[in-house]
């Protein structure tokens, strides 16, 4: 992997020496791309290294003994650096990381994971501090999350929930139809944030709709459902009984 942008300067925390080696085996393809400053086998000596070596990217297991990766995020004073998080299996913390566009590894690590995440990292290193600092302000209450975060050529876009009136699939692609008329196109397919929307009290009322229950105003004779900006969405005939009780207890 070329890097015009220099040596990523990175620090291992993880409790587990097998998962430290298995990551540095990885690294071992990168040599000339990236440094290991430190590894670190507790959470506190994390912190330790993060504040001494100020580096550009960290490794973070997110299961510790002594502290979770959350929460040694969260005690550190500055966060401006990337995180790859690596986990055996936890959903909310999956949820929480892929809904604010940072990456994470699945114990075992694949190389062909590995390389996507640190490629993405090199692509992206410049607005994932910002996408940090926002995964730990939402993490520190174990609930759905309330904010997406969409990567835009521009910069990033953060969708509150509450603007989100309905999710459009185009192809490969989602349509976030938001308050006011605007509209935000993601690069990702709709079934990527189905089960984010689910959490949120959104339903699906067809193939290719997914709408807030909160923004529906009625629904038509013509099994359309009007929502809040005057805008109708066909309603599928399995769903319609599913909808209409969502209304009822509204």
């Amino acid at each position: 992997m070329s890097n015009s942008i220099g040596t990523v300067r990175a620090v291992i925390v993880d409790d587990d020496a097998f998962s430290r080696a298995s990551i540095l085996k990885q690294l071992g393809r990168y040599e000339d791309a990236v440094h290991v400053l430190a590894e670190c086998a507790s959470g506190a000596e994390g912190m330790e290294a993060i504040t001494t070596h100020k580096p550009d990217l960290v490794f973070l297991d997110i299961q510790m003994k002594d502290m979770n990766g959350f929460a040694m995020l969260d005690a550190l004073p500055q966060r401006d650096f990337g995180v790859i998080f690596t986990t055996s299996h936890d959903a909310y913390a999956i949820r929480a990381i892929r809904y604010s566009a940072l990456d994470y590894l699945l114990k075992p690590i694949k190389p062909s994971e590995f390389d996507a995440a640190l490629g993405h990292y090199i692509a992206n290193r410049a607005v994932l501090p910002a996408r940090l600092e926002r995964l730990v302000s939402e993490s520190k209450e174990r609930e759905a999350p309330r904010t997406l975060v969409i990567p835009m050529r521009d910069g990033d876009r953060h969708l509150r929930v509450a603007d989100i009136i309905r999710c459009e699939a185009d192809r490969n692609y989602t349509l976030f139809h938001l308050k006011r008329g605007e509209r935000v196109m993601s690069s990702k397919p709709l079934a990527t944030y189905e089960e984010f929307l689910a959490e949120n009290d959104f339903l699906r009322v067809h193939r290719s709709h997914i709408v807030n229950v909160a923004h529906i105003r009625s629904v038509n004779a013509m099994d359309e459902i009007v929502l809040s900006d005057e805008s109708k969405v066909e309603v599928s005939r399995r769903r319609r009984g599913e909808i209409m009780n969502a209304l009822k207890t509204r």
